[in-house]
């Protein structure tokens, strides 16, 4: 990948996530945990290879001691490598399928506290139609980058709010939104941080 001066610049990464099973608790709390451990240069070649990240059905404890894992959930459930070289992935990585399947049945609303007290973060996500992957993709990617932009601290409390489809207007007063493209091709409000 050439720079804009035409110099070669750093490779494509990604970030793998090893997944034994969905729990929301594990997901956000290791999510905040991984981005706001990452170093300045870690986290400026992630987030401008768009936080790329893959989920992958494994079960974390098996990789404990490697030194691709950087962070695991504190229910044990998930567990981050890398950034990664996307043409070099770590060896265990190779061996795991990813996440496929529909998404399951969620709660209405989870409040997650986290280490500062006050006011929870609260992140709304638009669950029609998403496959398991989709859900765990938006939200990664609405938890990354928002710490990434300093618009949450990782300690925050976080409150998630599942509901079919987002209204566009709602999320033009937000901190951060995801827009990315549906399964019919048309642009689509996946998240939005309230």
């Amino acid at each position: 990948m050439a720079g804009p001066d035409g110099s070669a610049g750093p490779g494509q990464v990604t970030v793998m996530v090893v997944m034994r099973r969905l729990d929301l608790g594990d997901l956000v709390h290791g999510a905040l945990e991984f981005t706001g451990g990452l170093s300045p240069e870690e986290a400026d070649i992630w987030y401008r290879n768009w936080t790329r990240t893959r989920f992958l059905l494994g079960n974390p404890h098996n990789l404990l001691g490697s030194p691709a894992v950087r962070t695991v959930g504190p229910g044990g459930h998930l567990a981050w490598l890398g950034p990664v070289d996307v043409a070099r992935p770590p060896g265990p990585s190779r061996l795991l399928k990813p996440v496929t399947g529909r998404l399951p049945e969620l709660p209405p609303s989870v409040h997650l506290p986290g280490e500062r007290r006050g006011a929870p973060c609260e992140i709304r996500i638009a669950c029609r139609g998403l496959t398991t992957a989709g859900y765990l993709i938006h939200l990664h990617h609405t938890l990354a980058e928002a710490v990434l932009l300093d618009k949450i601290d990782p300690r925050t409390p976080v409150r998630l709010v599942h509901v079919p489809d987002l209204d566009d207007e709602s999320a033009l007063s937000s901190a951060y939104a995801r827009v990315h493209y549906g399964a019919d091709g048309a642009l689509r409000l996946y998240t939005f941080l309230a």
